[in-house]
């Protein structure tokens, strides 16, 4: 209770100077609450699961300096709203029992015409595998088999820039420094492209393993094309000496299409293959669902999902932005059934 009146004064405290404040001040708290009940089914036996996925709570503010320079900043945490920590989709976090839990992207920057400069806490694969994921934070995420191989979603202490708009196209590098640790720097690159309803995007990662190993290296293009009620997309990403084995690699790609059902429903399907140079290291992942908005904030949800292994890979069905993620043995073939809601909240608490 102490905890909950000490937030309260704080926030009401920032409202009150940031309106009083004689430089123009911009705040916004805002928030996502996902739950579910989840059948899910390891090829072996099955399990009922109630789980808090990818919810989040966060403030994102910003101010000039002056007509040509801004500050900005978002600090946002997760938030798992069964409390039972640790599995809530936001990246693991020892906090069984407490309700925030792991941090997602927060920073702080200077943006201005030349571009954007910030540092923080960022995304490195999620600022491409989401490009076109039809079913991100969902049972059947893209994450699934995108991820599995060890590229990081987020990274801490990173330093990235981005360009301003070219006519459509930006590009964004991220360095993670090895602070340290020889041989473990990150670099990671993505490119954007927007025509009208076309969205294209390029990325570029190397993540160091550390001395005497080599570098984890992958490349992906996406796309995506919205025709109002129907959209279609994939993209396609290859790896290179996973985990710092030499010749190890894994090449996969996705494909999918969502199309509106009247004027509140959306029924999507996505298929996703990795394929892995080692034997018997394949995997596909199918998905589909209907989405149905209560209103612009409020959705509710019935998914499928299915992942297919050989018998030298364990990748799952509802883990990557999904929590109580149940990874099966080798070669099993997991399943999952996911009924949820999704409740969204933006509020300007300065302006």
């Amino acid at each position: 209770m102490m905890r909950l009146s000490m937030t309260v004064i704080v926030v009401f405290g920032t409202f009150v100077l940031a309106n009083h404040s004689a430089v123009a001040f911009e705040l916004n708290l805002y928030g996502v609450g996902h739950l579910s009940a989840d059948n899910v089914d390891d090829g072996q036996d099955s399990s009922i699961y109630m789980t808090s996925s990818s919810s989040r709570l966060g403030f994102v503010g910003s101010h000039y300096i002056d007509s040509d320079l801004k500050v900005f900043f978002q600090y946002e945490t997760g938030v798992d709203l069964t409390a039972q920590g640790e599995n809530d989709g936001n990246g693991g976090a020892n906090s069984t029992g407490q309700i925030f839990t792991k941090g997602r992207p927060t920073f702080v920057g200077l943006s201005g015409n030349f571009g954007k400069f910030l540092i923080g806490h960022m995304p490195a694969l999620d600022q491409w595998v989401n490009d076109y994921n039809l079913f991100a934070d969902q049972v059947g995420d893209l994450g699934n088999l995108w991820e599995g191989s060890g590229v990081p979603g987020r990274v801490d202490n990173v330093l990235q820039y981005t360009s301003p708009d070219m006519n459509g196209f930006n590009v964004a590098v991220s360095y993670v420094p090895e602070e340290g640790d020889d041989d473990s720097d990150n670099v990671f690159v993505k490119g954007n492209y927007t025509r009208g309803p076309l969205k294209l995007g390029a990325a570029y990662a190397l993540v160091g393993q550390g001395m005497d190993k080599d570098e984890h290296t992958a490349a992906a293009i996406t796309v995506g094309y919205d025709f109002g009620r129907l959209s279609i997309g994939g993209g396609f990403q290859s790896e290179s000496d996973i985990g710092g084995v030499s010749g190890a690699d894994r090449d996969s790609f996705t494909i999918g299409a969502s199309i509106k059902a009247g004027a509140k429903g959306t029924l999507k399907a996505q298929f996703a293959n990795s394929d892995g140079d080692a034997d018997e290291s394949d995997a596909t992942q199918s998905a589909i669902a209907y989405d149905y908005a209560l209103d612009k904030n409020t959705v509710l949800y019935v998914a499928y999902a299915r992942m297919s292994n050989d018998d030298n890979v364990s990748f799952s069905a509802n883990g990557k932005g999904h929590g109580d993620k149940v990874t099966p043995v080798m070669g099993e073939d997991p399943s999952a059934v996911s009924f949820g809601i999704v409740s969204k909240f933006d509020v300007s608490l300065a302006k």
